[in-house]
């Protein structure tokens, strides 16, 4: 489905850059602020790290309340409606979205987008709200269309690197459950903070994750990976979407390492080999582009 882009600049959605362009065309950020104080987080850093990388949650300053928010989050929608519907709106960058404090107001944007046919992804590394009934009452409507909702974990394996935020092997068991429910399913496993952690996440989830998006930490030494482990770890991966039939989203840091420390050995040509490595327009929900 091909998709002409939309720039997208509004008070809840807007069209993401760089990185995150590689997660979705449109995200939705309403909060700033997350209670898990990862040791890698990239909000942390440059001048908005104060503000963007607190763990203290916060509705951003431009929307009066949250009934505020979820009113302007409906007018960005409807005003670009048939564009949001072949693309889809992720939630969210700068907060996790599914969190006690965040989830109320995700859920009301969630129940509008669905109504309007708009399909969403949300990104966590928390699981109690599966235990909220309130919240998980919504899902089992039998109107509500499933097949518009992804639900996305962060995997890196360390939970030492991520404090107060849900156990990596809690999450993937989370996975499962909603796997089982009927919604679609995918893993961030970015940043690799050590491959080992990297490829056990990928082997636990793999059963019931429908699309790994795999990436590098960004803001280390040009040495911190080393080529034969990278080169490694990308046949461990191909290997096992080859068995199992998962994709696989190669974020371009990987192309850019390939580009700097292997370029002499063609190695660019590891990422493509599989029918099942896809590009950063695949679409979960339509099972090719937007």
């Amino acid at each position: 489905m091909e998709v002409t882009k939309c720039k997208l600049n509004g008070k809840a959605l807007y069209s993401p850059k760089g990185a995150a362009a590689e997660y979705a065309a449109v995200g939705c950020n309403l909060y700033t602020g997350c209670p898990h104080d990862c040791q890698y987080c990239y909000l942390k850093r440059g001048v908005l790290g104060p503000q963007l990388g607190s763990t203290e949650v916060k509705l951003k300053k431009c929307f009066k309340d949250t009934e505020d928010a979820v009113m302007t989050f409906c007018r960005e929608c409807d005003k670009h409606l048939e564009y949001l519907q072949k693309v889809g709106i992720f939630f969210s960058f700068t907060t996790d979205p599914l969190i006690k404090e965040t989830r109320e107001v995700t859920k009301s944007c969630i129940i509008f987008a669905n109504r309007r046919n708009i399909p969403v992804k949300l990104l966590t590394k928390n699981t109690d709200f599966l235990d909220d009934e309130v919240f998980m009452s919504w899902l089992e409507l039998p109107e509500f269309r499933k097949d518009l909702v992804a639900f996305g974990f962060t995997l890196t394996g360390r939970d030492d690197m991520e404090p107060n935020a849900s156990r990596n092997m809690v999450r993937i068991d989370a996975m499962k459950v909603l796997k089982e429910k009927g919604f679609k399913t995918f893993a961030s496993i970015e940043p690799i903070i050590d491959f080992d952690s990297s490829i056990k996440m990928i082997e636990e989830s793999a059963p019931f994750c429908d699309l790994f998006k795999i990436g590098l930490r960004s803001g280390v030494k040009d040495d911190y990976y080393e080529p034969s482990e990278f080169a490694f770890f990308i046949g461990q991966v191909t290997g096992l979407t080859d068995r199992i039939g998962f994709k696989v989203y190669w974020k371009e840091s990987f192309h850019k390492y390939i580009q700097k420390h292997m370029a002499g050995e063609n190695f660019e040509v590891a990422l493509s080999v599989s029918p099942n490595f896809v590009k950063s327009d695949y679409s979960i929900f339509y099972e090719g582009k937007h």
